[in-house]
């Protein structure tokens, strides 16, 4: 081998070497790279999304919630209801109350179960929406009242509304024994008839 040839092994030699150091540097900071970590935290739960209708019968006088026909409102009509003759209709003011001022509502009334006394078919119900301001508005026979059924009619939807969060909303029942009702309808009583106010929340 002549002297040329080992300068030019040499040569190689050094530059394989070379390499392998830059490669050696490389794979220390390789091993050597910066570690972090960020951690998050949430818990869970409903206190900012109450949501509470609630209902007076007294002309807006007190509010409660009313939550199952045992506890229901009781709804005695101006002009006592007990005390029907026929022709003269009587009437009912209800107010209902979104106390929470999280959500709005649907509102859906329905007349629950059907009268089975002598006046199921004489007496006959209608409701109008009365209104949506705080104060308690007049229910008489210049409110717009819907098509009136019989007490003894089976489970009846008679009302679709609203009410805005934290807003009133007003209804007003008419209740009148037909005009041509004979004294044999004198001194009865119906059963207990129920009105549901179902609410479903809206944003």
């Amino acid at each position: 081998m002549t002297s040329v040839d080992q300068t030019r092994k040499r040569r190689k030699i050094r530059a394989v070497l070379a390499s392998g150091l830059v490669l050696g540097v490389g794979a220390a900071i390789t091993l050597a790279a910066w570690s972090d970590t960020v951690w998050g935290s949430s818990t869970f739960g409903t206190t900012g999304s109450d949501f509470d209708i609630q209902g007076s019968f007294d002309n807006g006088t007190s509010w409660d919630d009313y939550l199952s026909p045992a506890t229901a409102g009781t709804m005695t009509f101006a002009q006592q209801a007990d005390a029907l003759v026929p022709g003269e209709p009587v009437y009912q003011l209800v107010g209902l109350q979104e106390v929470e001022n999280n959500f709005g509502a649907d509102i859906e009334l329905s007349k629950d179960n059907a009268d089975g006394s002598g006046l199921a078919n004489l007496v006959t119900v209608a409701v109008a929406d009365a209104g949506a301001g705080e104060t308690a508005p007049a229910c008489d026979a210049s409110a717009d009242f819907g098509t009136g059924v019989t007490i003894g009619a089976a489970s009846t939807s008679m009302l679709s509304t609203t009410v805005e969060a934290n807003g009133f909303r007003w209804v007003c029942f008419s209740a009148e024994l037909a005009a041509d009702a004979t004294v044999e309808a004198g001194g009865l009583e119906s059963q207990p008839i129920l009105w549901e106010f179902a609410a479903t929340s809206t944003e």
